[in-house]
């Protein structure tokens, strides 16, 4: 009888519950500005909330070295990422996100698929002066997470 039972248990496991897995996604936080500063809490902000969104939304995350641009990008894939673009795809990773933080705090989210480089979404977030950090914290997981609920 226990044998049984435990065999229904296996089948109803295997069978009824969902698979549970999560994809993989490699961000890279490229701020914009004179260089040789210290990277900018702004910047900081963004590339922690992306770890703990994507990390909580059950997906296996990792980041890049942050990259210092003179000037926003024109290009939709900016060749600077290019290095850690490759680096993501050849470690296996399902998409590649780049968030752009331009100067007068203005973030571009760009959402890529490694295997196609074919560009899934871009979102674009402008700071409003938030009441506390706390706030502006929610802010920008609200955003991220609109991203993160484009993968699959």
């Amino acid at each position: 009888m226990l044998k049984k039972f435990l065999i229904f248990t296996l089948l109803f496991c295997a069978f009824i519950l969902p698979p549970l897995f999560g994809a993989t996604v490699s961000c890279l936080v490229i701020e914009t500005g004179p260089s040789g500063g210290p990277k900018s809490q702004y910047s900081a902000m963004w590339e922690n909330n992306m770890m703990d969104v994507f990390f909580d939304t059950g997906h296996i995350v990792s980041n890049a070295r942050m990259i210092r641009l003179e000037r926003k990008p024109a290009e939709n894939f900016p060749g600077e990422a290019e290095k850690e673009y490759q680096e993501a795809r050849a470690s296996g990773m399902d998409y590649f996100l780049i968030a752009i933080i331009d100067q007068n705090q203005t973030v571009s989210l760009r959402l890529f698929n490694t295997n196609s480089r074919q560009l899934i979404k871009e979102q674009v977030y402008a700071y409003n002066k938030p009441n506390s950090a706390r706030e502006e914290n929610e802010n920008i997981k609200k955003a991220i997470g609109l991203i993160a609920s484009q993968i699959r």
